[in-house]
């Protein structure tokens, strides 16, 4: 029987979902909060056949999330971050939710931006099928991208098998140096004097259909924003502008994004793209292959870069996984078996 779609639409990230979906025997409820979270244990080894061969062991993440109700139609969520054992502490959400508006959640607080779809719900290990970001995940959209302000996220139902959902944001925006790195622009939570921005804000949407019975669902997103200003006094602008889209049917998805970045600077304006391509397929109830293509061309002689990944998922409980990958690293000039890399995951829904 098909469950109809006129639904109220949740907001949560994905491993938020996931975590209260499972209903695990662990979760802490006391005066309508609940405490989860996940966390993963990594061994790396980075440049296989080099000369500086890395290998390194890695708590990456231990996170912990809190979701409760306050009052009638007002929720909160909460995520604190634990990475790489303990080294890097932050908070990686927090917001308040209304949702007395059918079909309409308004928030406000600090959220992960929903651009696309990998920054948002797929970055986390218990979700991400390959350990890691893909090319363009890091540099261009510099994933988990989370900022402060208003957010406005819905969904309605044109019929039983067609969702029209979009996400709409105003936040204090990406902040840096004229012609910097987009990664190094984050964790500007509250306004900066030295980068002269002003009352500026940075204003980005998501829109996309959904088609549940068939499988089928893209969006396109958009981010705009100044992000410094020249030595002339003019305001300089990122954009970044994004398509995202997968299918899944039985047991097999295919999911790829792509996103591109125009950037204005004083020396020449900036023009950077990345993007993936993945397929897997769940095989049996306990395994899952996987292989995704990755790249990114970016300004440089050096920065193009692309990056293909095989691996494969062991579920040892609904709530669990061991996650293995080989990665196949190559520059301009083709692949090198130096730049080979391999990472084996343990990760778990606490």
């Amino acid at each position: 029987m098909r469950v109809s779609l006129r639904q109220r639409v949740t907001a949560l990230p994905m491993s938020t979902l996931i975590i209260a979906g499972l209903g695990t025997p662990h979760l802490v409820e006391a005066q309508g909060l609940t405490v989860s979270g996940y966390a993963d244990f990594e061994v790396l080894v980075d440049k296989l056949d080099g000369d500086n061969k890395d290998f390194y062991f890695d708590n990456h993440h231990f996170n912990l999330i809190m979701v409760g109700s306050l009052v009638d139609n007002l929720f909160a969520a909460f995520e604190i971050e634990y990475e790489h054992g303990g080294e890097e502490i932050a908070m990686e959400y927090g917001y308040f939710g209304y949702t007395g508006v059918e079909n309409v959640r308004f928030l406000v607080g600090k959220f992960i931006l929903p651009f696309g779809r990998f920054n948002k719900d797929l970055h986390p290990t218990t979700v991400n099928k390959i350990p890691g970001r893909p090319h363009g995940f890091k540099d261009i959209l510099p994933q988990t991208y989370n900022d402060v302000g208003i957010w406005i996220t819905g969904a309605n139902a044109f019929n039983d098998d067609v969702r029209f959902v979009y996400d709409l944001y105003a936040v204090n925006g990406l902040l840096g140096e004229d012609g910097g790195g987009i990664r190094d622009m984050r964790d500007n939570d509250r306004e900066k004097a030295e980068f002269g921005r002003d009352d500026d804000k940075a204003v980005g949407a998501r829109v996309g259909l959904e088609f549940p019975y068939s499988g089928f669902d893209f969006g396109t997103s958009i981010y705009t924003g100044k992000y410094a200003e020249s030595d002339t006094g003019k305001g300089l602008r990122l954009t970044l502008w994004g398509v995202d889209a997968s299918y899944q049917k039985n047991g097999f998805v295919l999911r790829g994004e792509l996103v591109r970045a125009s950037q204005d600077a004083t020396g020449g304006d900036l023009t950077k793209t990345g993007g993936y391509l993945q397929a897997s397929y769940l095989a049996t109830s306990r395994f899952e292959p996987v292989v995704r293509w990755s790249a990114r061309n970016m300004p440089g002689e050096s920065a193009d870069l692309g990056r293909l990944a095989f691996g494969a998922s062991i579920f040892v409980t609904p709530a669990s996984s061991i996650r293995a990958a080989y990665i196949l690293n190559s520059e301009k000039d083709g692949f090198e078996s130096k730049n080979n890399g391999f990472i084996l995951q343990f990760n778990v829904i606490l």
